[in-house]
């Protein structure tokens, strides 16, 4: 009997051992997960995001690696307890590398929040607003070097979106006619 049963446990060491681990959700996945679930939110299609996503990841706008949003609308909340519940949400899906930038409640029951973290030379950033009954998350990763050099001379696609002189160049010096000197007298 013991020679059946050792192909039986290596079967099943090597099937368990083969499988993945139960991966621990992201922290966007974690907020969407709780607006859903906590106040029953629904979710707003976007039509064409998978193309806007593809496009931005091919051409890395203004230093823009990858973003995500997702939309909801009917959020069944109480407003008194929602703010509570969204920082501890947020507190609870964003670990200690995450920093708060910002958390703003306004007095007409808006809500927004903001967590950054820097990985090496990209900067993730997560947001979620709340108003009334709807609810959009952005995640975003971008590397600061070149959302720089795009504010300087912003360019996309090679085509300039300001004026023709860079922001950090100098101005040219304004120079007066002649019609507007004052004579001298001698």
């Amino acid at each position: 009997m013991r020679k059946n049963l050792l192909p039986v446990v290596l079967s099943f060491v090597v099937i368990f051992a083969a499988m993945p681990a139960q991966a621990k959700p992201g922290e966007y996945d974690s907020i969407v997960k709780h607006l859903k679930t906590k106040y029953k939110a629904k979710k707003v299609n976007i039509p064409f995001m998978w193309l806007a996503r593809f496009a931005v990841s091919v051409s890395r706008p203004a230093g823009v690696k990858s973003f995500s949003v997702t939309l909801f609308k009917d959020l069944k909340f109480s407003y008194s307890e929602l703010d509570k519940e969204m920082q501890a949400a947020m507190r609870n899906s964003f670990g200690p590398e995450w920093i708060p930038a910002i958390r703003v409640r306004t007095r007409n029951g808006q809500q927004v929040y903001m967590y950054m973290r820097e990985d090496a030379n990209v900067v993730k950033v997560a947001l979620v607003t709340i108003d009334k009954e709807e609810a959009a998350i952005i995640r975003a990763t971008f590397s600061p070097d070149r959302l720089a050099d795009f504010i300087n001379n912003p360019k996309i696609l090679g085509i300039n979106l300001g004026d023709d002189q860079p922001r950090n160049a100098k101005p040219e010096p304004v120079r007066e006619s002649s019609a507007t000197e004052p004579k001298k007298e001698n």
